[in-house]
């Protein structure tokens, strides 16, 4: 009987959960995959593997405020901590989503992991970059470019691509094939007008250089530059690599495909052109308008300003 009942003691350790986050649960950010390990105290280890090194962190709850921790190094793993600069964190599970937020002393949201994505990392962070750049587009010459999931027609050519990673890493380099007006490897930067494709050549090593060519592609379509982040997660990071004045368009853009009456002369003038934009009458009951996702990307894109701010000032 007692030992029935001990190995029913060891079950319920091992399927334990603290507020929510159980023990064998992975939390998706940008390509990296942590497994989730609820310890005896209650607190909560989290490993991942990055290049063959550890990656570990810890969560302890803190007491006064439910689904909230404290994020501290993990001394029981080899592994160094890549979240040292937020050391508070969030436990939201809504609408499907399992998300732990991760804020510095200043309260900015810095990162999320997702724990509801399905899939690898590697092919989650694939597939949400590609995301963020398909679309109608216009070369400076007049030419109709359409960016679909894995392939790029070029008035009427289909140009098939692969994703060239690196150790895992979605690198923003594609690698074109079939094509006569596109081929070859291609890096793709977004801007605010749309997507510049930088022809690049890659050493034995796998890193890519820029060869000088590029081709400037014209965002055409009816919708929003920046869509996507009205539904998607940006916990991929990428939107890290546009400056600063883009990201402000960009974090405005989440509000303005709902309406937000903007205050600001070149908001106003910005938006006011694009026919996806209806000012509302008032910002009254905008919070409610905004999902968890365009509420989270909001904070995070204002965090990365902040960030390039002070990059500015040293």
């Amino acid at each position: 009987m007692k030992k029935g009942l001990l190995t029913l003691l060891a079950f319920v350790a091992l399927t334990a959960s603290a507020q929510g986050i159980k023990s064998g649960s992975r939390w998706n950010i940008g390509n990296l995959e942590y497994e989730a390990k609820v310890n005896v105290d209650k607190t909560i280890t989290f490993t991942a593997m990055a290049e063959g090194e550890e990656l570990a962190f810890r969560l302890t709850p803190n007491n006064s405020k439910k689904n909230e921790y404290i994020l501290t190094e993990e001394q029981n793993a080899d592994g160094f901590n890549p979240f040292s600069k937020t050391p508070r964190a969030k436990y939201i599970e809504q609408n499907g989503l399992k998300l732990i937020c991760l804020y510095d002393l200043n309260g900015n949201l810095h990162d999320v992991l997702d724990g509801a994505f399905f899939g690898n990392s590697e092919t989650v962070a694939k597939g949400k970059w590609v995301q963020q750049i398909m679309g109608q587009y216009v070369m400076d010459d007049g030419t109709q470019v359409n960016i679909e999931y894995d392939k790029i027609n070029v008035d009427g050519e289909l140009c098939p691509f692969e994703q060239v990673t690196f150790n895992g890493c979605v690198t923003r380099v594609i690698n074109v094939k079939g094509g006569s007006r596109l081929k070859g490897m291609l890096e793709v930067v977004q801007t605010l007008e749309g997507v510049i494709l930088y022809e690049v050549k890659q050493d034995e090593y796998g890193m890519t250089e820029r060869t000088g060519h590029q081709n400037v592609l014209k965002w055409v379509n009816n919708e929003p530059r920046f869509g996507y982040a009205n539904y998607l997660l940006l916990n991929d990071k990428q939107f890290r690599f546009m400056d600063k004045a883009t990201l402000r368009i960009m974090r405005n853009a989440i509000l303005a495909k709902h309406g937000y009456m903007f205050s600001s002369p070149d908001l106003v003038e910005y938006f006011g052109s694009k026919p996806w934009f209806t000012a509302r009458p008032s910002n009254d009951d905008i919070d409610e308008s905004l999902s968890l996702v365009e509420k989270l990307n909001i904070e995070l894109i204002k965090a990365e300003e902040t960030q390039k701010t002070l990059d500015e000032e040293d």
